[in-house]
């Protein structure tokens, strides 16, 4: 027998017992999520779907390779090999990552994880590039050509069904919608981690105790606004987040992808009557956990005066203000800084006034954040 026959087929029975562990894999996981999660399959004969699917592709791909029995040439085959290695740590980076909610069945689940870390943070798919790339490098591999295109082309058809079921049940959770609402699938992010090793990702958190903690630091975000008592009387009054946390990606002196979570809770007066009406009635903290603020516009770390359009994501509302940047370099960082105005009307907010103060329905926002050089 040749040895590319031999090797040929030693590749395609790898990947036979490779798909059968995790059909094992993801019953227990079915099991364990029966149990804790109290999990419901979303459309049944979609996993039957994909099991026909990839069994009819292997009886494809093994008539094939064994009537052509040839390989690519060693150079070729080399670049290949490596492409699939690449596609089984990927497999394996979102089983890792997913752990007992990676499943080849897809479940509603009564409380949903959302899992942001790993590739997780750039694309909301991984695991179907491994897919993708799978169905197109093994057959080139043995010059399957036919099972190329083929299951190539039934694979967009397949998977375009299977994610729109995907992401209708998670979408409906607000941490996923938030998170990934800006997030491709795969496609695009995914070329821009393999050919772009420049792009940094990053991340900067703020934490302060208390309202007069978030008052004294050079990195703040604050909403100031002005009431007004029996239409004679108007004094201003102001509120700190106690949290921040930044997402976002740097290339050089570019930023690009960045969003600001404030949660809810975190946004604090000095007046404790008036938090607990801004958290529980007016933002609804418990529904509405945090308010997003994103932009895809690019930000260039370069000492000046810009403005850039960005998405303020409040309750279930979104709405797109221009924020105004200011950019100095201290002490060999950058400091950002703004404002932005945001109407209570036009984030569907409930005007905050009562009988004896009328709330004015502008809230100016301003901001300093120190960003690394």
């Amino acid at each position: 027998m040749e040895k590319s026959i031999v090797l040929m087929n030693a590749i395609i029975f790898f990947y036979i017992v490779q798909r059968i562990s995790e059909i094992f894999i993801s019953k227990n996981n079915e099991k364990w999520l029966k149990k804790n999660f109290q999990a419901i399959e979303i459309d049944s004969k979609e996993s039957i779907r994909m099991k026909i699917f990839h069994t009819l592709w292997f009886i494809s791909l093994f008539i094939e390779a064994n009537i052509k029995h040839d390989l690519q040439p060693d150079e070729t085959s080399a670049v290949i090999y490596g492409i699939l290695g690449l596609c089984l740590v990927i497999r394996f980076h979102s089983m890792e990552k997913l752990k007992h909610f990676w499943t080849i069945k897809i479940f509603s689940l009564n409380h949903q994880q959302i899992i942001t870390s790993g590739l997780y943070r750039y694309i909301r798919h991984p695991n179907y590039i491994a897919v993708v790339l799978e169905l197109i490098f093994i057959p080139l591999l043995f010059k399957a050509y036919i099972t190329l295109f083929t299951f190539s082309l039934l694979n967009i058809l397949v998977l375009k069904k299977r994610i729109n079921l995907e992401e209708k049940a998670l979408m409906s959770h607000k941490g996923y919608n938030l998170f990934f609402a800006r997030k491709k699938r795969f496609i695009p992010y995914f070329f821009m981690l393999l050919f772009s090793f420049s792009l940094k990702a990053s991340e900067i958190t703020y934490h302060f105790n208390n309202y007069h903690e978030a008052e004294s630091s050079k990195n703040y975000i604050k909403f100031e606004s002005i009431s007004t008592k029996l239409g004679l009387i108007s004094t201003g009054f102001d509120g700190y987040a106690k949290e921040i946390k930044i997402d976002y990606q740097q290339k050089s002196d570019e930023i690009s992808n960045l969003i600001v979570i404030i949660p809810v809770k975190g946004l604090d007066t000095n007046n404790a009557s008036r938090d607990e009406k801004m958290h529980l009635q007016i933002m609804e903290a418990e529904k509405y956990p945090v308010i997003a603020i994103s932009t895809n516009e690019a930000i260039v770390l370069k000492e000046g005066e810009y403005t850039k359009d960005m998405v303020f994501k409040i309750k279930d509302k979104q709405t797109t203000r221009p924020v105004k940047l200011i950019i100095k370099k201290d002490n060999g960082k950058f400091l950002v800084s703004g404002t932005a105005s945001v109407g209570l009307r036009e984030a569907g907010l409930p005007d905050p006034s009562i009988l004896i103060a009328k709330v004015r329905d502008l809230f100016e926002l301003k901001f300093s954040i120190e960003m690394p050089n």
